[in-house]
């Protein structure tokens, strides 16, 4: 009755598995290219429903083609779902030791089924094998991983893991040379034959709850930033700046406004074309960013226009900055795709009396005017 009862549940859980490999397989062409690893994810289940396929002919084929076939399909399941996580975090999987690996074992696992056989090693080799898969997938896990449903699937894997090892290194004290696979027996083995199929299950539930966060972090990150520069958009660049005025007002940091212009942008595009005046805009905007101080914000303020805004500082540190920033952006080669240019900068200090950051960036704004009446390429304090 046991051994019914563990075949049923192995077959329900493998088939719910399975239909949700399928949804992953199905739903993956609807999430942004740059969410990878749902193919892989996706695929581990269906492999492990093929290997409960091969299990469920015990009995009725040939003992070697039961274990090969269902003990080779498990292995690359458990290799599939290391691969989905790897890529899903940006790791790409090095098949080659994992394929040698599940070679060897099956060789191993051919040696034990036909010149000496005995279950025991045949279930040493797999255990260990398994165990090697499930726990490189928990280092990746425990480097890479972060959030909930990433601590949930390295509990899940951490577990697999232990429990494989522990089956394998028991089976000379709990197995005899002939038990199968399915043979009522210690809770050991039992706790085994049931763990892998909820641990693909919780694989599962965890990728799903992954991909769906990087689908939130990546509209998040959409709605804050240029969709052209990767700088803060207007929006959010100031919102920051009233944060920094509202810390201004309670506690007296000062923070200053730079507000940066293309200088003759307009010709630009019109020399080079809309291209080359998006790549200089690109260029530009990475560019500040690498000339920022840690907390310091760049946003694309419109058009050729940018804000930085420093979120502690005084007037000469500021013009500092921005003369810094101005040399930077000078400095710029031109190249086949986008020309040399150079930028206008208007600083501007918060001061007692601004109301809201709106007053700093007019400020900044007048200054930057100046900056281009006098010459373009230099920086003018408000």
């Amino acid at each position: 009755m046991t051994s019914l009862d563990l075949r049923s549940f192995n077959f329900l859980a493998a088939l719910q598995c399975a239909v949700m490999g399928a949804v992953l397989l199905g739903i993956r062409h609807n999430f942004p290219s740059n969410i990878r690893g749902l193919r892989y994810w996706g695929l581990a289940p269906l492999l492990g429903l093929g290997a409960t396929g091969f299990y469920a002919l015990l009995g009725y084929a040939p003992a070697l083609l039961v274990g090969l076939g269902g003990n080779g399909l498990l292995m690359a399941c458990s290799v599939a779902l290391l691969a989905g996580t790897r890529e899903f975090l940006g790791q790409p999987l090095r098949w080659w030791p994992w394929v040698s690996l599940v070679l060897v074992c099956l060789v191993g696992l051919f040696v034990f089924f036909v010149i000496w056989p005995d279950y025991r090693p045949r279930m040493l080799i797999f255990g260990l094998g398994m165990a090697a898969i499930c726990g490189a997938h928990t280092h990746v896990l425990a480097r890479h991983g972060h959030g909930f449903a990433a601590r949930l699937m390295l509990v899940a894997m951490a577990w697999q893991t232990l429990v494989l090892l522990a089956r394998a290194l028991s089976t000379y004290w709990v197995d005899a040379p002939d038990t199968q696979r399915f043979d009522a027996g210690s809770v050991i083995h039992m706790v085994f034959v049931a763990t892998f199929s909820f641990t693909i299950l919780t694989v599962l539930v965890s990728a799903q709850l992954m991909a769906s966060e990087r689908v939130r972090l990546e509209f998040e990150h959409l709605a804050s930033h240029d969709e052209l520069t990767g700088a803060l958009n207007r929006r959010a660049i100031l919102r920051l700046a009233e944060q920094a005025h509202v810390c201004w007002l309670n506690m007296g940091h000062a923070y200053a406004l730079l507000l940066l212009d293309l200088d003759h942008f307009k010709h630009i595009n019109d020399n080079h074309g809309h291209q080359a005046g998006d790549l200089t805009l690109v260029r530009v905007a990475s560019t500040l960013e690498q000339g920022l101080r840690p907390l310091d914000r760049v946003g694309r303020y419109g058009g050729e226009e940018f804000v930085v805004l420093l979120t502690t500082s005084d007037l000469a540190s500021a013009h500092r900055m921005a003369e810094r920033l101005r040399v930077r952006v000078e400095s710029l080669s031109a190249d086949t795709n986008a020309p040399a240019c150079t930028v206008s900068i208007g600083v501007a200090l918060v001061q007692a009396g601004d109301a809201s950051c709106d007053a700093v960036v007019g400020r900044a704004d007048r200054a930057l005017y100046q900056a281009k009446a006098a010459g373009r390429n230099q920086v003018s304090l408000g």
